[in-house]
């Protein structure tokens, strides 16, 4: 890490910004890819300087809910041929920006904005909080020690990426920061009753009947301290049910008693899976998850899957 300062002077004196997050990106990448250019035109623009701050990721589908975090939000449109610095949030590694990891490879000043505890530090600069929540709680938290002016529209995306990454603060990095922050939204008056509502009060019949098959699945293993689930693509067909759908499934089974791990694999077109991973009782499953080519945090990580499902 070279130092937040040098990080932040940088982007004042970019010209072209280019912004990444990972592939098929969730709430906290979204809100913090929307968080950070809100933050640079408020506070690193001057009024006669012009700036082209440009959002790239790549994904199969966005859901209705992250969807509404982007709105009028400009991505994946290149305004310029050549940027000065790419700015990577909520992404642990390179392979992890899919299609555009070459463009940001192609730019010589990069910085990496991430809380996640398996992030390889592969920028030149790297900004990384491990025991943050969420990379919104990240840019929260330096945009507070630079006495940013921040804006309700940010405190309400900051929100989002804070509640989400947390399960509606059930799981994950929670700390006294975390809740600082979110009693300074309270008390500036943020309405985080409708935001907690959108996102947890908000989910679809298909929804519903995706879990109701993932719980068909549901077989125990290593005397019940491991609570598996499947689904497939056809799964999701038949339930009119998109990825997103699948957010959150995964949670059922950490919450059996006596179980320590919970695993659902989710079968994707090319018969490789997505498999996403719950701990408790001091079980690191970002460990499994890191020696499978994949990461994220103690209790909540993911990773890629090429093979069988039972050799899995």
């Amino acid at each position: 890490m070279i130092s937040p300062k040098k990080a932040l002077d940088d982007i004042k004196n970019a010209r072209n910004i280019a912004i990444f997050c990972h592939i098929n990106p969730d709430a906290d990448a979204l809100a913090s890819c929307a968080a950070i250019k809100k933050l640079i035109k408020l506070n690193l623009i001057n009024s006669e300087e012009t700036k082209v701050i440009d959002i790239f990721f790549e994904f199969e589908e966005i859901s209705e809910l992250n969807s509404a975090i982007i709105k009028g939000v400009e991505t994946n449109i290149k305004n310029c041929e050549k940027y000065d610095i790419a700015i990577c949030v909520d992404c642990s590694s390179l392979d992890r920006l899919g299609k555009y990891k070459d463009l940001f490879l192609s730019i010589e000043n990069t910085i990496n904005f991430d809380h996640h505890a398996t992030n390889e530090e592969f920028a030149y600069n790297n900004l990384v909080l491990k025991k943050a929540s969420s990379t919104c709680e990240v840019l929260y938290t330096l945009a507070k020690t630079q006495n940013f002016h921040i804006s309700d529209e940010v405190c309400k995306l900051i929100y989002a990426g804070i509640i989400t990454d947390t399960c509606n603060l059930t799981q994950g990095t929670i700390t006294v920061r975390t809740h600082k922050i979110i009693t300074e939204f309270i008390e500036r008056g943020i309405d985080v009753d409708s935001l907690n509502d959108h996102f947890f009060k908000n989910n679809t019949k298909s929804k519903a009947y995706l879990l109701k098959e993932a719980l068909d699945s549901l077989t125990f293993y290593a005397n019940d301290r491991i609570a598996f689930m499947k689904l497939t693509k056809q799964d999701l067909q038949e339930c009119d049910a998109t990825f997103d759908d699948t957010l959150g499934i995964v949670n059922q089974g950490i919450e059996i008693k006596g179980v320590d791990i919970a695993i659902l694999a989710i079968k994707q077109e090319d018969n490789s899976y997505y498999v996403s991973l719950r701990g408790k009782n001091e079980v690191d499953v970002s460990l499994i998850a890191k020696s499978m080519g994949g990461g994220g945090h103690e209790q909540v990580a993911a990773f890629q899957y090429s093979g069988f499902l039972a050799d899995l």
